[in-house]
């Protein structure tokens, strides 16, 4: 186990903030010139289905674009479509064209098919403008070789010493191309992407009904839990010290008869109070540990890396205390991700990072172990979306069939 500092820019955003020479030899080029020529196509088809849109919405074509900023690093946007309250096609076009998320979409795809397009399409154009100078540059020539009646077949062929220099002109030009459709792509990618996730994402309106679901299932958790402490403590502590008492009357007695026999019975008893003041902190730790109202988030993360087999490196750049609230959530989603990386995802190595910026806490959990985590299938993940939900944050689990599983949590701090 090991902590250490900042870690790396875990989205296209965080990782031009962090460090803007390094980006471009980076993966991020790739991933943004992938999401704005995908762009482009899916622009075109927007264009093309806006008549149909107009009548039939734009379901697919929003669907499909809240997958793809996956490629930018966040998570996928979540559906803010409700759903509908009885079956059939009316109820589902009622509840469709009743909702702002529809009009929001219809929206998306007009942007989509004219302003977003043409930024696209110039976004590639100006990244290519070095090396399409360049090549203009070099046609105009051999145009002119070709009008002077100069046989030229290839402007290589004008002097023997002009083709180490047309191939080194090409090479740079071809650089600045690469370096500067980086940066160009690297923008319209990210404005796209905030557009679409103000668009495409749940409006206020979707975060009320998700609000009020997860607080009720929170008074039904907490209501679980304090019968599960109540519970423990009269099968577990309470017993405990029952027999305690019982054998400090016993020993009480012997003392006046034969005091020898009363020393067995108090190391006996000696070793039961230390016996129910264990279970006591450990009831507690599962509470609130300790160590987190003491020293904070990072010192606890640290804490429960140590206690697991499987080796766990620690991240956190966390220069300040962060709200209590916060802090408590995000050790219980990490202490469930590390469980469940080393109970059942048979991983052999764990990865923690973290960072606050910009008022939110991010953590993420990757664990390389053979996925296929299923939040529904009893992992505690459900409950411990429900606390992140009533602070307004978000926790992401991806986990496909061999790995790696990735949990990824954001949490605002003004909470």
């Amino acid at each position: 186990m090991a902590v250490s500092g900042t870690a790396r820019g875990r989205t296209v955003a965080e990782a031009l903030r962090h460090a803007p020479l390094r980006f471009v030899v980076s993966t991020w080029p790739l991933r943004t010139a992938a999401y704005v020529f995908t762009g482009i196509a899916t622009g075109l088809l927007a264009l093309a289905w806006l008549p149909v849109a107009l009548v039939a919405g734009a379901f697919p074509l929003a669907a499909l674009e809240r997958r793809r900023v996956a490629l930018l690093g966040v998570p996928a946007l979540a559906d803010p479509h409700r759903v509908p309250d009885r079956p059939g096609a009316a109820a589902w076009l009622r509840a469709r064209y009743t909702e702002a998320a529809t009009w929001r979409e219809l929206a998306y795809t007009v942007l989509h098919g004219s302003v977003l397009l043409v930024m696209n399409v110039a976004a590639v154009l100006l990244g290519a403008a070095p090396a399409l100078i360049y090549a203009s540059g070099v046609a105009n020539f051999a145009t002119s070789s070709a009008q002077t009646g100069v046989a030229v077949s290839h402007p290589a062929d004008a002097s023997p010493s002009a083709a180490p220099l047309l191939a080194g002109g090409a090479a740079v030009a071809v650089l600045a191309s690469a370096v500067l459709l980086a940066y160009t792509t690297a923008a319209a990618a990210m404005a796209q992407g905030e557009l679409a996730r103000l668009l495409l994402a749940p409006g206020d309106e979707a975060r009320v009904r998700l609000l009020t679901r997860s607080r009720a299932r929170l008074i039904d958790a907490f209501e679980s839990e304090r019968r599960r402490i109540e519970r423990d403590l009269h099968d577990g502590a309470q017993q405990r010290l029952l027999r305690l008492g019982m054998t400090l009357v016993t020993a009480q007695l012997e003392l006046d008869h034969d005091p020898a026999a009363a020393r067995p019975l108090l190391a006996q008893a000696a070793g039961e109070a230390r016996a129910a003041l264990a279970e006591l902190r450990e009831l507690v730790h599962g509470i609130h540990p300790r160590v987190l109202t003491d020293l904070g988030l990072p010192a606890a993360v640290a804490e429960l890396a140590g206690g697991l087999a499987v080796p766990v490196h620690v991240r956190l750049d966390l220069p300040v205390r962060l709200p209590p609230p916060v802090e408590l959530t995000a050790y219980f989603v990490v202490a469930e991700a590390l469980t469940n990386a080393a109970r059942h995802a048979a991983a052999t190595a764990i990865l923690v990072t973290g960072e606050h910026t910009r008022g939110t806490l991010t953590v993420e959990v990757r664990d390389d172990g053979r996925g296929g985590a299923d939040p529904a299938g009893g992992t505690g993940l459900t409950g411990l979306a429900d606390r992140v939900d009533a602070l307004a944050g978000t926790l992401v689990l991806t986990s496909p069939p061999g790995g790696p599983t990735v949990l990824r949590l954001e949490l605002p701090c003004s909470a």
